[in-house]
């Protein structure tokens, strides 16, 4: 599905789901080379941006979050800039770009705002609105990372397994998808300076801020779950610790009574205190004392 604004000189087309009637419109009113619109049809894997004769081609990736499934996606996004044209293909749905664009088709001030100047300010806009979003994305990992400190400090260790691997997850996802796109931006200040002039710079090196931003977010995010992962497995470690200890004292303090116990249960004759009357309370007076030595004992180690 193709759509277009246009402001003075610059026109934006964007198309949904592109069809090969889509890339046949391209291929009759562009000089665009057929392996670059191969590219459009099927989605690729890679991101890139390439300095051709007179345009720019580009291919960026965001992250699409599925929270009932609890997984980050990439969605492809394909840029071709001309002096005058900028053309972007993307098969799903892009928030960030399709906000962009129908506010620039609804709202005569921000078509003046954006589109006014050239197509490499423009190209600016659409990837700075990106990379804005992309980073927005990230506060949900900082809230959950937040909740896993939390948790983890209330006693819900073992709950928080699972929550940490989630976590890991996302940030898992999101390095994967932006770190092959690092070198594409770095680039991009670069090609997109030739492709038009210096006066387009500062721009393009504000969009390596913004990605170096969400780079040292999602290392930080990292680190961080990966410290909460060791904290919370020392916590657990400690937990198991104690039950064992706790465990191997009541068995080592019942062990004198059960051998008492059994010793006396057994039905041979000559057993001391068979024949005596009030046996049984001579008998459990021994057990008492056994009982008591052994916690006197351990108290004295400290171990109770």
């Amino acid at each position: 599905m193709l759509h277009s604004v246009q402001h003075n000189d610059i026109t934006w087309i964007d198309i949904q789901d592109p069809k090969p009637k889509d890339l046949k419109y391209l291929r009759e009113n562009f000089h665009f080379h057929e392996l670059v619109l191969g590219e459009l049809i099927p989605p690729g894997h890679r991101p890139k941006v390439e300095q051709h004769d007179d345009y720019l081609f580009m291919i960026l990736y965001y992250p699409l979050l599925d929270k009932k499934k609890h997984e980050t996606y990439s969605r492809e996004l394909d840029i071709l800039v001309t002096k005058s044209h900028i053309i972007t293909s993307h098969y799903e749905t892009i928030v960030p770009l399709k906000g962009l664009f129908d506010q620039i088709n609804t709202y005569k001030k921000a078509k003046e705002e954006y589109m006014s100047e050239s197509t490499g300010h423009l190209l600016f806009y659409i990837i700075r609105s990106v990379l804005e979003s992309a980073l927005t994305k990230l506060e949900h990992i900082k809230t959950e990372v937040d909740n896993i400190e939390d948790e983890i400090f209330s006693g819900r260790e073992r709950e928080m397994v699972f929550e940490i691997s989630k976590a890991k997850r996302d940030v898992i996802d999101f390095r994967r998808i932006f770190a092959p796109q690092k070198s594409v931006i770095e680039s991009l200040a670069s090609e997109g300076t030739n492709f038009f002039d210096k006066e387009l710079q500062p721009h393009f090196e504000d969009l390596q801020g913004t990605f170096g931003i969400i780079w040292n977010e999602i290392h930080d995010h990292m680190e961080t779950i990966n410290a909460l992962a060791e904290t919370n497995e020392s916590l657990l470690s400690a937990k198991i610790n104690e039950i064992i200890r706790v465990l191997t004292i009541f068995s080592a303090i019942f062990l004198p009574l059960t051998l008492i116990a059994s010793i006396w249960g057994m039905n041979t004759e000559g057993l001391p205190f068979a024949e005596v009357k009030g046996s049984f309370w001579m008998v459990s007076a021994l057990m008492f004392v056994s009982f008591s030595v052994m916690v006197v004992y351990f108290k004295k180690k400290r171990w109770l």
